[in-house]
């Protein structure tokens, strides 16, 4: 994937999970007899009854296949959901430490407004107690620092009560004293704005865990209704349960290529199109050159305004976005994943002379990170699957085993492109696989 220009506002997750309640498919609610199927799922009698004709027999193969995919649906779908609450949770506390940078600076540049104040009213004072040691008259300067404590000091006329010297002092510290006053007042601000962030960042990241736990749930259901329903497929159609798996997960590979190829275009486009509109954004924002004034005719004093109060300026997106590990989750180890990946090619037919495509590969696509996350079209992790809960074929822990990832990564490539070369040079070629 090309770097990204910005990140991208991911849906609110409650908007996610009433999509993915409302799906088409429909599932059959679990029976509380146990031993028996859950309502809606056949049993072996049921099976065994539909053999006695051909359009029994095909009806139930129709059936079971329906309930096949509600549950590879389901399980792709809050697997989906997940991904994009974590990513939601990533964005969130990014957002949170960067309001923190920003209180950061304000509490320095306010603490430095103060002191240089406080050393504004000191020489003011040294100067009153210089003027009362030596004979002169320290009225003046006594007024002005009382002006100053007691912030009134734009009503008076500092040049006609001190000397020129004492009235540019006097100047300076009011100037400073305003900076001082609008600082904290910034830096108030934005301790509430990170409180607001960190509020909000605790949601997502409560609503990322409850993701997690559903998904979960679902993937264990449909592992354990697939296996029952698989075999039963197998005896309709007079096949083996290896034979009727193997079939669904070439057609789960088929289909989460297919889908990978369109979403990965549309992110491409997509990707283009907000960098456009990001440089366009910044080229509107570009000052332009100054026009020197002419100058102005002398006048008195003036009070500076508040020196201008930077604000952090947020690095560029990386490739990915990684969401942050919620807790009990993913552990990102890519010397670990890529050693996993080194020690099973040879389980898929290949040898190692492919490791350097492979390791090129998942390090341009989510540097090895289990968590990696593409805010443009929803990719996940170390194999960047799209949509991400294809990753449930190879087992329910694949938002956060980097094993389980590598496993279905290393299948889709041998599906698709033969080997992980093969894959490498259509990555060079089109920037996805």
């Amino acid at each position: 994937m090309s770097p990204f220009a910005q990140r991208v506002r991911i849906p609110a997750l409650t908007a996610v999970f009433a999509v993915v309640l409302a799906a088409s498919f429909s599932l059959p609610p679990a029976s509380a007899e146990d031993g028996a199927p859950p309502d809606g799922y056949p049993s072996w009698q049921d099976v065994q009854n539909a053999k006695q004709s051909e359009a029994g027999k095909a009806a139930e193969v129709t059936r079971i296949n329906d309930l096949l995919g509600g549950l590879q649906g389901q399980a792709e779908a809050l697997g989906n959901a997940a991904v994009t609450a974590a990513a939601e949770y990533a964005l969130a506390e990014a957002a949170v430490q960067a309001a923190s940078s920003r209180v950061d600076i304000l509490t320095a540049q306010t603490a430095r407004a103060a002191a240089e104040l406080g050393q504004y009213k000191r020489e003011i004072g040294a100067l009153a107690a210089q003027s009362y040691k030596t004979g002169g008259t320290n009225m003046g300067i006594l007024v002005a620092l009382d002006a100053i404590q007691t912030n009134s000091i734009q009503g008076l006329n500092i040049v006609q009560i001190v000397s020129d010297k004492t009235a540019d002092l006097v100047n300076k510290s009011t100037a400073a004293q305003r900076v001082s006053s609008a600082l904290g007042e910034q830096e108030q601000a934005a301790r509430a704005e990170r409180e607001r962030l960190s509020g909000e960042a605790k949601s997502k990241l409560d609503a990322a865990q409850a993701a997690q736990q559903a998904m979960s749930r679902q993937v264990s259901e449909q592992q354990e209704r697939s296996e029952e329903l698989t075999a039963q497929l197998a005896s309709l159609k007079g096949t083996s349960a290896a034979v009727e798996g193997e079939f669904r997960q070439g057609q789960a590979a088929l289909a989460a290529y297919e889908a990978a190829q369109a979403a990965k275009r549309a992110a491409a486009q997509e990707q283009a199109r907000q960098q456009a509109e990001a440089a366009a954004k910044a080229a509107a924002q570009k000052p332009a050159n100054p026009v020197p004034a002419a100058p102005a005719a002398p006048a008195a004093p003036a009070v500076p305004a508040p020196a201008p109060v930077p604000v952090p300026t947020p690095a560029p997106p990386p490739v990915v976005v990684v969401a942050p590990s919620v807790p009990g989750g993913a552990v990102n180890d890519p010397a670990g994943a890529k050693n996993y990946a080194s020690g099973r090619l040879s389980a898929y037919g290949w040898g190692q002379d492919q490791f350097q495509c492979l390791a090129q590969l998942w390090t341009k696509e989510s540097n090895w990170l289990t968590t990696a996350t593409n805010p443009y079209s929803g990719a996940y992790g170390i194999a960047q699957a799209l949509p991400a809960g294809k990753y449930a074929s190879a087992g329910s822990d694949w938002l956060t085993n980097y094993r389980t990832q590598v496993e279905w990564g290393l299948g889709y490539i041998r599906d698709r492109y033969g080997s992980p070369c093969g894959a490498w040079n259509h990555s060079v070629r089109y920037n996805w696989y």
